[in-house]
């Protein structure tokens, strides 16, 4: 067998495991398969099934499109899942199939498709979600828009739309549960199935609001009850078993900037939340960045049988680690560590279906019980295949004494003999967070002879709370300095790294990090940034979350007057005079979070001021291109990164 070198046409081979979910026998497990299909430029999902005693899998759903959200049956006979292959309109639909096989069957076909769909404790009926129409539909294609939220990155427009409740029985047509100018997010069946909760924020302000609020509904009516006091910011809950509990991840300080998700419980019929997280001082709902992954739907929080126990998984640095927590006395156990979990389930019997990653092997299925078990090696084939520089783990100290977490990727053919160029990466957010994940653009860039450096400065998340809120009004401040005494401590750990060609590269905010640094130094000798912003100003008007951010950014709270300034002072454009570095520009022509003209301002500036540049504009792809954009985009993508880096380093 010949091992050779990682290409970026190895993309079209790798395998991805998500979405595992364990049947309520704790034999079985349903997950979601996906493999790229490079001749069409999309990708082939559907539902694989492991036999947990036997230690094998085999695909239990065919067909074109993608087959996802395989969920149970409280008796384990049926799974529902999603489609978007088996009608002509290509909207994701609702479908049951017989767990022993067979026709699937449809159950739910709505204009705007489905979504969040969840079984009913006796398993007779589903509900879910739809877009549906509150004012009259047009037939015009202008659109009329009377929302500040009208459009959301990878889901495109909807003006004129909120998603809302629906339930359907396995033989019926699908009833809408609730109505009003409001988006239902969450919806969870109590334990009786007699009543529906969902997460929402009813009043006028809520476009601009980070409150949410828990409320009830009767499946039978169409009034709502509101449970909480909107003093909480609430992402997901779920209702204990013995139908007592709602367990929700949230925070109580919903104004506040960067605040920790915590765990909280609290009774069904009224009673104060109470935090069950005090003492675990990271944020739930965090995960690793990769950029191998299909990730799981979150199900959390997931309660044991018996409701003594809240499972979750979140991070901290460098994994992200499977943990549960004591209703009786708060006491928090880690269950997995060494190794990133992605998503989980668990059944009845204790048994722990979950996926997980390492930093040189995707996401693979394992079974937790007495020990850890893996249950497939999807990739092992074509990882045999590959020499792989696996990351090495170094610290330095910032400027507040804080001990921060780093790494380094060798190249492929490393020779202490001889001085590598090196590439620093900076991850998105700012609450991303690096740590144990597989990104196949580093390893290319290792493969093509750059060693490559990457850290959480100051914003990130995985750390405590005080850490992730110090970029909070000081964008492009302290995070700036951590990235350029991280770059100082790497080239003193590891000497052989020529800082007379250093470049320079990130997505998102780590495309604004990356513009940001070359119009404040010159220390960089090529940049490629990704999916960047160049003018707050400008973003807070055009971008889905734009308007939500401003006192994040400079501590203004607005765009204009006197916060202009201010605002603008935080923007590489302010500074784009100073940049010398030959910088590429990669963005996304639908991408409403860093929407095209950040890229396109970015790219003018530089043309004028005579700097080398090019602009790549992917038509068709949004802001997750890096992650799951048409394949061939995605490698192109790659091409284009690699050859800016050969042209100037």
């Amino acid at each position: 067998m010949v091992i050779r070198k990682i290409k970026v046409e190895d993309l079209r081979k790798f395998k991805f495991v998500s979405d595992p979910q364990i049947n309520p026998s704790g034999s079985k497990i349903a997950f979601v398969l996906s493999q790229i299909n490079y001749e069409e430029d999309t990708y082939n999902r559907h539902i694989w099934m492991a036999d947990i005693k036997k230690g094998e899998s085999e695909q239990f759903t065919f067909g074109t499109g993608a087959d996802t959200y395989p969920r149970w049956s409280s008796n384990g006979e049926k799974i529902l899942f999603l489609s978007n292959g088996r009608q002509p309109d290509k909207k994701t639909q609702l479908y049951t199939i017989d767990f022993k096989g067979g026709e699937a069957m449809l159950v739910a076909d709505c204009e705007n498709g489905v979504s969040n769909p969840r079984w009913s404790p006796d398993g007779n009926s589903i509900l879910f979600t739809s877009k549906v129409w509150t004012e009259e539909k047009s037939e015009s294609d202008v659109k009329r828009i009377k929302r500040i939220s009208y459009k959301y990155n990878n889901i495109g427009f909807f003006e004129g739309r909120r998603t809302h409740l629906f339930t359907v029985k396995l033989n019926g047509n699908p009833k809408q549960i609730t109505y009003g100018e409001f988006d239902v997010n969450d919806p969870r069946w109590s334990a009786s199935g007699k009543n529906i909760t969902f997460i929402t924020n009813m009043e006028p302000d809520q476009d601009t609001s980070r409150v949410s609020d828990i409320f009830v509904v009767d499946n039978k009516r169409e009034d709502a009850k509101k449970l909480t006091d909107s003093s909480y910011q609430i992402l997901c809950h779920s209702h204990s078993p013995d139908g007592e509990k709602i367990a929700f991840i949230g925070n109580n300080r919903p104004n506040d900037l960067a605040v920790d998700y915590d765990l909280y419980l609290m009774q069904l019929n009224n009673g104060e939340p109470e935090l069950l997280t005090e003492n675990f001082n990271r944020s739930l709902m965090m995960s690793v960045g990769s950029d191998l992954r299909v990730s799981t739907p979150s199900e959390e929080p997931v309660w044991d049988a018996d409701s003594k126990y809240i499972y979750f998984n979140t991070t901290d640095t460098p994994y992200c680690n499977l943990y549960r927590i004591s209703i009786s006395d708060m006491t928090l156990e880690m269950l997995v560590t060494d190794i990133s979990v992605d998503g989980f389930s668990l059944a009845p019997n204790g048994l722990i279906a979950y996926t997980a990653m390492s930093d040189t092997e995707p996401c693979e299925l394992f079974l937790k019980g007495k020990q850890i078990k893996k249950l497939s090696n999807f990739n092992k084939k074509i990882l045999s295949n590959l020499k792989l520089s696996i990351p090495e783990h170094f610290t330095f100290k910032n400027r507040n004494g804080r001990v921060v977490d780093g790494w380094l990727i060798k190249p492929v053919e490393y020779d202490k003999d001889i001085f590598y160029p090196c590439i620093l990466e900076m991850h998105g957010g700012p609450r991303g967070v690096y740590g144990v994940g597989f990104f196949q653009e580093f390893q290319l860039l290792a493969a093509e002879g750059y060693a490559v450096i990457y850290t959480n400065p100051r914003g990130s998340a995985g750390y405590e709370e005080d850490y992730t809120q110090e970029v909070m009004r000081h964008y492009g401040e302290v995070d700036y300095e951590d990235l350029m005494d991280f770059t100082d401590e790497a080239l003193k750990q590891f000497p052989w790294i020529d800082a007379g060609r250093l470049g320079l590269t990130g997505g998102s905010y780590g495309g604004y990090t990356t513009n940001w640094i070359i119009s404040h130094t010159d220390r960089f000798k090529a940049a490629v940034t990704c999916r960047s912003i160049s003018n707050w100003v400008s973003k807070f008007g055009v971008s889905d979350i734009g308007y939500l951010q401003p006192e994040s950014i400079s501590g203004a709270k607005t765009f204009w007057g006197e916060d202009l300034v201010k605002q603008m002072k935080h923007s590489p454009l302010y500074y784009v005079d100073k940049v010398k570095t030959p910088c590429l520009i990669i963005h996304s022509e639908q991408d409403y979070r860093c929407p095209m003209a950040e890229g396109e301002q970015w790219f003018t500036a530089l043309k004028l001021n005579n700097v080398p540049t090019e602009l790549i504009r992917f038509p068709d792809e949004n802001h997750e291109l890096s992650r799951s954009g048409k394949p061939k985009h995605r490698e192109e993508r790659f091409n284009h990164i690699l050859r800016w880096f050969k042209e100037y380093l």
